[in-house]
């Protein structure tokens, strides 16, 4: 099976000249022959540094040392486009595109009552309906992160 190395966009920019190249090269080396996953991708759209790790990335996607090696770049979908809109080769290079549609309040509120389940908690009818009506207003706020947040009210 294929082995997955896990970045951040923010890992492979450096802080002077020259170590973008390095740090960019060390993961597409370590993910060769399999997956690199570049979350918070969208940071590589942003300073001189990010244009020279895009850059890198752009050549790595041609250069036959990298061959079968995939690389899924993640993040806020809005944030991922202006970050490939920065280099015509990097948008030319992503052409498949999955997209996770924000939860609706019953699937925060579901989850929200696995975890209390989870750790033999229940929730009394009066807290639940509170709740319910707190992740109606959560879900509609900018930057809300679904799970990630459930978990975080959860703890």
């Amino acid at each position: 099976p294929a082995h997955v190395v896990e970045t951040s966009g923010l890992n492979l920019t450096g802080e002077y000249v020259g170590q973008t190249k390095k740090k960019v090269e060390e993961q597409l080396d370590a993910a060769r022959g399999g997956v690199l996953f570049i979350d918070e991708a969208y940071e590589l759209g942003r300073g001189p540094f990010g244009a020279e790790a895009c850059t890198r990335i752009v050549e790595a996607m041609t250069d036959p040392r990298y061959a079968g090696l995939v690389i899924i770049i993640a993040g806020y979908q809005a944030d991922i486009s202006s970050m490939l809109d920065t280099n015509p080769g990097l948008k030319s290079r992503f052409t498949h595109f999955l997209e996770f549609p924000n939860w609706a309040p019953s699937d925060c509120w579901h989850l929200f009552c696995k975890k209390a389940s989870a750790e033999n908690f229940s929730v009394e009818p009066g807290v639940a309906e509170m709740l319910e009506g707190g992740f109606k207003e959560l879900v509609g706020l900018d930057g809300w992160g679904n799970a990630r947040d459930v978990d975080k009210l959860w703890k």
